[in-house]
């Protein structure tokens, strides 16, 4: 009997927790890599191996067709990952850094858990051209092999280079270990993955060294390679970012004057970075340049009754960016606008981690939720604290800490506090949960104009002190075949984070989903799924302001072409004192890549939806169209036009509530992959101008870059004059010269 539940224990412990592949890597000397894109008899003849052998899309686990092999090995300072890929083709552009459109060609990935807990994966992505690309995995929210979890804004400074050869590529990647968080000591053992991914006869394939598994919630937990490293060198690491920047400004009010160019300014500053140990840094920065080069693809917001927001690219908030990862939205970096100093403490301990932000902001954005829509203005000096605390209990459970601070020079503050976690369970469950209280006293400003109220208050800016609180949970369930969840939201009437981007609240929300997801994997249909879900919203007042099913179709087909269709019945929805009652809407998405050299993006919103900027909210029928396509016209030039349509057509008359595009034009030539010539155009219907931006840059790391370009602007429309033709009313030439010294 005793040996039986031996036996017993032992069986349930290996069903328990999946079987790992152990590599002890071997160390080599730095000398024996000839780091030159061939991977060489000599640099890999005592690796350990480890064998794409998983086509994990559009098969599943299925034997690969090509052979894609890694080499590790290691020297006391790099990762060294050697790759031999088998191919027919290769897909192989000069893509300048962080480029999403490196996906549309042949590429590996290497991911990474260093810390063995599940909290992010670090993936690194290179073509056979030696462009990059880095990223971090989360497993927090969402649907857990969605995008949706992924950081693109990482900043990894690793080098990769490869060679296209007979028999496909190679691809060798040289991976700093001061450049990648671990726990501080000498000896490391670290997850890995291998990932490929390639086109073969217009259907791209995704192949892996770790197996896939469709009935699991925790798909960080699914890396089934260790590597062990011993007696690695941990430097620490000091790092200075001296930056110096010009700019020429000028312009012309009236048609007939000449460009009046009258700012002119010279700017200069100085960031540190150095680690106290390895799981410890700290960062500084004196009069930072956080100025955007590349502007963002304008958003049509003109029937938008909340404020747009536009991802973060600015490289100093984005380290450990993903320690500050909410459904509710407490938490934005581009809420510090303008900053003369910035500091930020990161400590990843083996179970913790601890991110602490400071920052006076010369120009604060300031934003006002209400129930239907939100205020937003540009305040004066404040100054900026964020404290973040998480605890990693083991690979499947984490909670939370937050503290998010603002005071307003002149007065008035902003306080918000919370706690999260996260559950995953019986392979299948996740449960997560968050909870923020906030209080608030307005500073006395005349930054918004308004005599609308929420709740007992103003928006007005007279000092009033108000606080409010917000709560978020889900339940998910993930099967190979089903996938659903049910989500509670709610905000109060004056909930509200300063240092976050909440654009409404007064809200409680329930929100039920259910998904048929079937993988055929034939030609012209390799997957589908069939969704459903229902959403009710109710104020505090138990009023219900929104109530719509949808159903969801997509499917997966030859060309790696992606069609999506979402039919929406509102039985209910509200938009200050007016309400609607069943109506519908559609949506219709194709995004694909049916030659090697052109991938596109498509959607077509048509229906009925309602008018939000009318004085009386009306209800109208909407046409609203974005397409972009990429052309791909030698590995070094691309071309990308965009276009987006939008209008809501009057249901009584032929007129229109409003009408406009908005098209862009973006043209790349990459002389390689850290210098490359750009030139942006884009034209505005709504506000009838016209932008354009050439710019030269060369980026060589993450952190050391050189711009220079301008901004011109043209129009029709001066004071004194309607042109027959367009014509410059505002210019701007740049230069910014940043130097990472390491």
């Amino acid at each position: 009997m005793y040996k039986l539940l031996n036996i017993l224990f032992l069986f349930i412990l290996t069903q328990s927790y999946s079987q790992k592949t152990i590599n002890n890597l071997v160390k080599i000397d730095n000398s024996a890599i000839n780091f030159d894109g061939v991977v060489s008899e000599e640099e890999i003849k005592n690796a350990s191996i480890i064998d794409l052998k998983y086509e994990t899309s559009p098969g599943y686990n299925i034997q690969v067709k090509r052979s894609t092999i890694a080499y590790i090995s290691y020297t006391e300072n790099y990762l060294y990952v050697g790759i031999k890929a088998q191919r027919d083709q290769v897909i192989s552009n000069i893509i300048n850094r962080d480029d999403w459109a490196i996906y549309n060609g042949d590429i590996i990935s290497v991911e990474l858990d260093t810390y063995g807990d599940a909290r992010n994966q670090i993936i690194l992505v290179a073509n056979p051209s030696g462009s990059l690309l880095d990223a971090i995995r989360l497993d927090g929210r969402g649907y857990s092999g969605s995008e949706f979890n992924l950081k693109k804004s990482a900043n990894f400074d690793f080098n990769a280079i490869g060679s296209i050869n007979d028999y496909g590529f190679d691809l060798e990647f040289m991976i700093p270990f001061s450049e990648i968080p671990f726990p501080n000591k000498n000896d490391q053992k670290w997850n890995i993955n291998i990932k490929s991914r390639n086109f073969e006869e217009r259907v791209a394939v995704t192949s892996s060294s770790s197996k896939a598994n469709r009935d699991a919630t925790c798909q960080l937990c699914l890396m089934d390679n260790e590597i062990i490293l011993k007696d690695i060198l941990i430097e620490k690491k000091i790092e200075l970012l001296p930056y110096v920047s010009a700019t020429l400004s000028g312009e012309r009010n009236n048609y007939s004057d000449n460009l009046e160019f009258k700012n002119n300014n010279f700017n200069y500053g100085l960031g540190i970075n150095f680690d106290i140990n390895k799981n410890l840094s700290i960062e500084a920065t004196i009069n930072p340049d956080f100025s955007q080069v590349e502007s963002d693809v304008t958003k049509i917001d003109i029937n938008s009754p909340t404020a747009i927001n536009y991802p973060e690219q600015r490289p100093f908030f984005n380290k450990g960016v993903d320690a500050l990862d909410f459904e509710i939205n407490v938490f934005n970096s581009r809420s510090i606008n303008d900053p003369s100093f910035a500091s930020k403490i990161l400590n990843q301990g083996r179970k913790s981690r601890i991110y602490f932000l400071t920052a006076i902001d010369n120009e604060t954005p300031y934003l006002a939720p209400s129930e239907f829509e939100s205020f937003q203005a540009l305040g004066r000096k404040s100054f900026n604290n964020i404290f973040r605390y998480q605890n990693f209990i083991d690979e499947k459970t984490q909670f939370g800490l937050i503290s998010l601070n603002r005071i307003y020079d002149g007065g008035g503050y902003g306080n918000t506090f919370g706690a999260d976690a996260l559950f995953n369970f019986a392979d299948v469950w996740k449960f997560s949960i968050e909870g923020f209280i906030n209080y608030n006293k307005e500073p006395v400003a005349n930054w918004i104009d308004s005599d609308k109220r929420f709740g007992d208050y103003s928006f007005n800016l007279d000092g009033e002190t108000f606080n409010g609180y917000s709560f978020f949970s889900e339940i998910r369930r993930e099967t190979e075949t089903w996938r659903s969840f049910i989500q509670y939201k709610v905000l109060s009437d004056d909930f509200r984070s300063d240092i976050g981007f909440i654009t409404k609240n007064d809200i409680k929300q329930y929100d039920i989903w259910h998904s048929f997801y079937q993988y055929p994997n034939k030609k012209y249909l390799q997957n589908y799924r069939i969704s459903f879900r229902h959403e009710q919203t109710y104020n505090h007042s138990d009023i219900l302001r929104r109530s719509s099913s949808q159903l969801y179709l997509s499917f997966l087909t030859f060309g790696d072409t992606n069609v999506f269709y979402n039919y929406e019945y509102n039985w209910k929805k509200s938009h200050l004192n007016t309400e609607f009652q069943d109506f519908i809407n559609h949506l219709l998405r194709v995004r694909g890549k049916p030659l090697s050299f052109l991938d596109f993006n498509f959607s077509y919103k048509f229906g009925k939806d309602i008018a939000y900027k009318e004085v009386i909210p009306q209800l109208g029928y909407e046409t609203n169209i974005n397409f972009d396509i990429e052309f791909a016209l030698s590995n070094n030039l691309r071309v990308k036009p965009i276009i987006s349509y939008q209008d809501i057509k009057k249901t009584n008359s032929g007129g229109y509530f409003f009408k406009g595009y908005i098209g862009r034009l973006d043209i790349r030539y990459q002389f390689n992959n850290n210098f490359d010539i750009r030139i942006i155009s884009e034209y505005n219907d709504f506000s009838e101008q016209f932008f354009f931006q050439p710019l030269i840059s060369w980026k060589p790391n993450p952190d050391t870059i050189f711009y220079l370009g301008g901004n011109q602007n043209y129009t029709e429309e001066f004071q004194n004059y309607n042109s027959p033709n367009f014509r410059m009313n505002q210019t701007q030439l740049f230069l910014k010269f940043q130097y990472l010294i390491k």
